[in-house]
This record gives C-alpha cells, structure tokens and sequence, in this order.
C-alpha cells in the first residue's frame, strides 16, 4: 500500500511546486521585464525616485499656460513657492514681466533667509511658517536656488495640433529604424513641433539638432540647413537615438544623452552604473545642469500627456498632412528661375522647403545642385515636367561664391565696388544699407558673387583708438597674482594716472593679489560697445551697486530713452539691425586671411589660422578638403587633443587653396550669426563682475544662454576664458525677436 501511494505523494509534491513556482516567480519576471532594455521596445514608466520631477512636468505641459510662471526650487520640484499669473489678452511686456517676477523671487529669497537666521520656527509668521514647511530644511541654500518656469500648456497643444501634419510620416521612419514609437514625442519636449524653432545655443528644428551634432547625419551648410526640414532630421533623429542605445545599452540613458550627449553619459554610467535616478542624483559635471537632468523626466511627462490628450486636450483637431511631390535638381538654380517656371511665390518656396537657408531665399545664393526640392503634389502635380521646362541657361554647374570684405580706412562705397567690379546698388542691397548708411573701418561687407577676383576678399583694417572720456562713475576689479598697474590700465583701456588718482595710490608698486581697484566705467563699457556699436546709451548705475544697465529698445528714439533715465555718460551711435554682427567679426580670427610664416611655407601651401568660437578639427579638414588624421600630424597633435580658443593650427592647403578655405570657414560663421540674429535681439547689456565659483560655461548656459561667441564680442579686449574673480565683464541680455 505504500509502494502504491508513494508515487501519488511525488506527484502532489511536483504539481505544488510547478504552482508556487509560477505564482511566485511570475511578478518577479514581469518586474524584470519592464528593466529590460531592448533596441525595439521598452516599457516606458516612471521609476521610483523620479515621480515629483515627471508630476511637475505634467504640470507644465497640462496644467499652466505661458500666461504662468512656475516659482520653484530647482533641485526639489515637490517645493512651488507661487504660480504668479501673468494676464490673459493683452500680456505684461517682457520688461514687466522680468520685473513681476523678480519682485516675487526677491519676495520669497528674503523669507527663507529670514527663516535661516531664525532660532525659533514656532514664532514665524503664516507665509514664513507655509514656506519653513514646504522646504523643511537648508533655506539658505534654498534661497539661491530659485527658479522660474513658464507654463507650457498652450504651447503643448499647438504642438499636438502640428504634429498631425508629419505624425504618420515620423512613425513610419522610427518603425523602419525599429525604434519604440514612444520615441516620437520628443520633439513636444524640443520644439512643440515647430519647423523653424531655434534655441540661442544654435540648436535648429522640431529635433532641435545643434550644428556639431547636425553634420553628423544632415547637410548644415550655408545654402541648406537640413535640421530645418522635419522628415529628415526625423531620419537623423532616429539615427541619433539607435546610436546613443548602442553605446549606452539603456534607454533613458541614451534619451538623456540626446540632450547631454553620449560621451558625458557614458562617464555618468561609468561612475554611478546604469539606473537614470542614480545618475541625476550623484553625477557631477558643470554641463550636466538642471536641463539635463530633468530631460527625461520631461520625456516620460510629455509621453503621458499625449497618450491621455483627450483628458487634457478634449477635442483637439490634428493639422492634415499635405502630400509632396518632390524633384532633384541636377543642376545649380536660382529661386527667381524656379519661381517663374513653376508658379511659385518666393514664400511658398521657403515653406516647401524649410531647409533652404536665407542667402539662398533671398537670392544671394543659389538651390544647389542635388537638392530635393518639394511642394505640394495637389497644386504641383507636374513637378518634374516644370523642372525639365526650365532652360539650360537658367542652369548653373557652380554655387555663387561668397565674398567678404573688412573695410579700410580711406574706403568708400563706390571704390569697393569698383574694385570688386560690381556696383554700389548691389552692395546697398547685399548688406541691407541704405544712402544715408555709411561704412566703417572694420565692417564686414559682403560681395556680390560673380567669379573671382584677383584681389583677396578679405582684408584687416587698423581700427582707430576712441578718445577716452571720464564721468566719475566706477566699477570693481581684484588684482590677480603678477598683476600691476601697467597691465591693468592696458587691460581696461584707461591711464595709469587714473588708476593712481581713483584709488589713492601714492606708491604703484604696492599692489597685492586681492586688492579691489576702481577702475572707470566707460572704459570697461567701451571695449564692448564702440565694437557692437548697437546701444543708443549707456546709463550709470545704481549707488554702491557694482553694475548697471543698457537699455536697447529700438522703439524708442535716442532722446526719450536718455530723458527716461538720466544723464547718459557715454555717447553710442544708433545703427541699423545689420552693422553690429558685421562689426562683431571686425577681430575675429575667422575673418581674417590665413598667414604664412614664410615665403618658404607659403610656396609649400602650409597656413596658418587662428582657432576661433565653435571650430573643430573635423571642421577644418572639411574646408580644406582633407583627412583629420593629417592636420594632427601636421600639428603634432594626438586624436585626443585639446583644441583651445586662439590656438594656431597649420593647415595644408594641397587640395583646396587658402581663400577657398577662407569663404567656407566665413560662411560657417555667418550662417550661425544670421540663424541667431533672426531669432533673438540684444535688449540691453548688463556690466557686472565675475563672481567667485564661476565658470564662464555657467555664465553662458546656466545663467543668461548666451552663446560664446557673442559674449566674447561684446567682450573683446578679454579672453573670456581666463576671466578672474571680481573682473568686469558686458552681458548681452537676449529675448526671441518674435514671441511664441
């Protein structure tokens, strides 16, 4: 009877541990799951420890319009201070908004400082006693870390609504790249879908591609800017993507990476392992800021609005999308021929074909030869039938070359253009002057196209010194280490007897490293403005205050804004939109000509140029047509070297020749000043010092977003990246040229 029931008891035995088995370990494995990390899906959800950043972003995205501003602590999103209301219909001008706002921030900073040097919480009053609750502890750290967020609920809308015009398209490529289709709603997080949206640190594109990243997968040129189309920078999106999850094998980390970029996130992985909240809470870097760790967190909330929009967004009506017909141009044309033999407006172009930049728009440059242009199928049925009907001597084999020239004392107008051989018309209308504009020693001019000429297109001038003028009005500087009066008064563009006579100094050799100097105003000002020439005034500062203001409002003239604010101290002359990016490239290594140590280095085509703002290695082998690998060699540079602002790099010119290089490397630089200035404007400038801890990296991004390039042009007697602590330098405080 046991041998009998012997086996039936193995069998329960066997059946009870198949059940516990799969009751048990089945939540286990599906927990796992959702941690795995595939190229073609992952379950995107929030992890734990990142629910108060995804919950604030949520906020943002489908609760708060841009008529809101979000006041919160930058680490903690749990800590809102107040959502201050900006006004529905007419809104608050940016100048009262800053000011609305600034009231609010100094509002709350003074209540948490008042908390801190508080020794007994239960005495504080109703508002100190909401905000010692809502932050809890470190209220003076807590005091600097204010920010102001504005609502973007309106804007996400439109987004929806505009997606709907490239939504099936996008999901087809990311489908073909095998990519999670949860992917397609980073552009809601970049640009809110807007095919011309452009970030003051160059970033272009309802992908928001910067130039660096860009010429990695698209043509980022100065006649296209395919960032700007939004099917293929989807292409390159996708690429971008599948890159960053190959090299990171997660993908948060690598939807992270799209906005810190690959190799900072390998470092984070390296030191802190693969899980996204370990990153945002423990890495370090000085360009790891608030936008990068809260990337993915706006990632996941934008996700979770588009998935539940019929909640937030009820009734919302996606744009239809157009079909396109398409043709490439086999040869070089200029937009007024297609114009005419297709029937189209010269907006109607540019709106088929948001990667054509405005030289080529506007005719200074011509569609290059290769371009696939679009238009709508319905109302251009008979695309290639148009093209072929266009005749061969509207047909071009070369682009239209572009020419600068840095003008010399003793110039005019009609001399440059005698000898460039064009005329005075056409160099009003290439450089947007009118007959009452003149020029100047140092403008940057450009030259109609029309072949080479024997003489160089660029030229330097010798820039006449400003006769210096004294108000009384100072700012601080701290001596640094090897510092004296001779270097300082060079520095600042002022006399040594100044100094002496500001400071009380009987003896200019007792100089000590951290002494603080009154060094005069304008000159600091000067250095900055007599190159940008854009301001109407410059206005002194504030009692005791250590920097002051220029106020740039256009729509005022010169008098009511001198009326407004006082006595001015130094005299600007106002100009027209187009002079002050020209005169910011008057001592820019980029447009000067490349040097030849010697005739001996000349005959061997070996240059060489000065490193400037934005240029690469890779940069310059493009423009000179050859290998990176060479240029190191000839530089005895190793793959990993550092390329420093103002370092010399020879350049082999045996495949392209020096003004070929000169052109491309201009046009580089120009196309990136021409994106910037048709979106933003200059409002004022703010001269403060450099404060201790500093970094000129935090100035620029975390601080003002500012590119480098313009900080240092408005900064040009300094190396921006060797400022000291105390010393005195000009921000150019920028605002979109049209609000949206």
């Amino acid at each position: 009877m046991k041998s009998e029931t012997l086996p039936v008891y193995i069998i329960k035995i066997i059946l009870l541990s198949f059940v516990l088995i799969f009751f048990v370990q089945a939540p286990v494995q599906a927990s796992l799951n959702r941690e795995v990390h595939t190229l073609h899906h992952y379950h995107f959800s929030t992890p734990l420890g990142l629910e108060s950043k995804v919950n604030f972003w949520k906020k943002v995205y489908s609760e708060y319009s841009t008529n809101h501003a979000i006041v919160h602590d930058m680490d903690n999103l749990n800590i809102i201070y107040e959502v201050v209301y900006l006004g529905d219909g007419p809104k608050l001008s940016r100048r009262a908004r800053e000011r609305k706002l600034g009231r609010t921030k100094r509002k709350y900073k003074k209540i948490l400082l008042q908390i801190a040097r508080s020794k007994d919480p239960t005495k504080l009053k109703s508002e100190a006693k909401r905000i010692y609750d809502l932050v809890k502890s470190n209220f003076r750290k807590a005091s600097r870390r204010m920010r102001v967020q504005i609502g973007q609920k309106d804007r996400f809308r439109q987004g929806l609504e505009r997606s709907g015009m490239f939504k099936d398209k996008i999901d087809q490529i990311f489908n073909e790249a095998k990519l999670p289709l949860e992917l397609t709603v980073l552009p809601h997080v970049e640009s809110s879908f807007q095919v011309n949206a452009y970030s003051s640190a160059g970033a272009a594109g309802i992908w928001q591609f910067t130039r660096g990243t860009g010429r990695l997968f698209m043509k980022v040129g100065y006649d296209v800017d395919e960032r700007r189309d939004p099917i293929l920078s989807t292409v390159a999106a996708a690429k971008l993507l599948k890159s960053n999850f190959n090299a990171l094998k997660s993908w948060p980390l690598a939807i992270t990476a799209y906005n810190h970029g690959t190799q900072g996130m390998r470092r984070a992985k390296k030191q802190y392992g693969g899980h996204i909240v370990d990153i945002i809470n423990g890495y370090r870097s000085r360009t790891f800021g608030f936008a990068s760790k809260n990337f993915y967190a706006e990632f996941l909330a934008a996700l979770h609005v588009v998935q539940n929009r019929e909640k937030y967004f009820p009734g919302i009506r996606f744009d239809k999308p157009q079909k396109m017909s398409s043709v490439v141009f086999r040869d070089y044309l200029h937009i007024n021929n297609v114009m005419s033999h297709f029937g189209m407006t010269r907006a109607e172009v540019s709106e088929y074909n948001p990667a054509l930049r405005k030289p080529v728009i506007s005719g200074q440059k011509r569609i290059p030869r290769g371009f696939t242009f679009q238009a709508p199928s319905d109302k251009f049925p008979q695309l290639q039938a148009l093209y072929k009907s266009i005749p061969g001597s509207a047909r071009y084999k070369k682009q239209v070359r572009s020419k600068w020239y840095t003008v010399r004392r003793g110039d005019t107008l009609s001399g440059v253009a005698s000898r460039f051989r064009t005329s005075v018309n056409k160099l009003y209308a290439y450089n947007n002057l009118n007959h009452r504009n003149k020029i100047y020693v140092g403008q940057v001019l450009r030259l109609p196209g029309r072949g080479d000429s024997a003489r160089s297109a660029t030229r330097v001038a010798k820039v006449k010194r400003t006769r210096r003028t004294y108000s009384g009005e100072t700012v601080s500087y701290r001596v640094r280490r090897n510092d004296n009066l001779t270097k300082i008064a060079r520095r600042f563009d002022t006399d040594i007897n100044e100094l002496l006579r500001l400071n009380g100094i009987n003896d200019p050799d007792q100089l000590f490293p951290g002494q603080k100097l009154k060094v005069p105003q304008e000159t600091v000002v000067a250095q900055a403005v007599n190159k940008a020439r854009s301001m109407p005034k410059i206005y002194p500062p504030a009692a005791n205050k250590e920097r002051f203001t220029l106020k740039v409002d256009r729509s005022n003239s010169v008098k009511a804004s001198a009326q407004k604010a006082g006595a001015p101290n130094v005299e600007i002359k106002f100009v027209s939109n187009n002079e002050p990016m020209n005169k910011m490239n008057e001592n820019r290594p980029a447009f000067l000509p490349v040097a030849f140590a010697s005739d001996a280095t000349r005959s061997s085509g070996i240059g060489v140029i000065t490193v400037d703002f934005d240029e690469t290695l890779s940069h310059y082998a493009d423009w000179a047509k050859l290998s990176v690998r060479k240029i190191l060699k000839l530089n005895g540079m190793r793959s990993r070297s550092r390329l420093d602002i103002h370092a010399k790099i020879k350049v082999p010119f045996t495949r392209t020749d020096p003004d070929t290089f000169a052109e491309r490397r201009q046009e580089y630089h120009k196309g990136i000043q021409e994106d910037f200035f048709n979106n933003f404007k200059i409002n004022k400038l703010l001269v403060r010092n450099v404060s201790k801890g500093e970094t000129i990296w935090e100035i620029c991004n975390d601080i003002y977003s500012i590119p480098f390039w313009l900080l240092a042009s408005y900064n040009p007697e300094k190396d921006i990246h060797t400022l000291s602590v105390g010393e005195p330098i000009v921000i150019p405080m920028i605002s979109p040229v049209k609000a949206g």
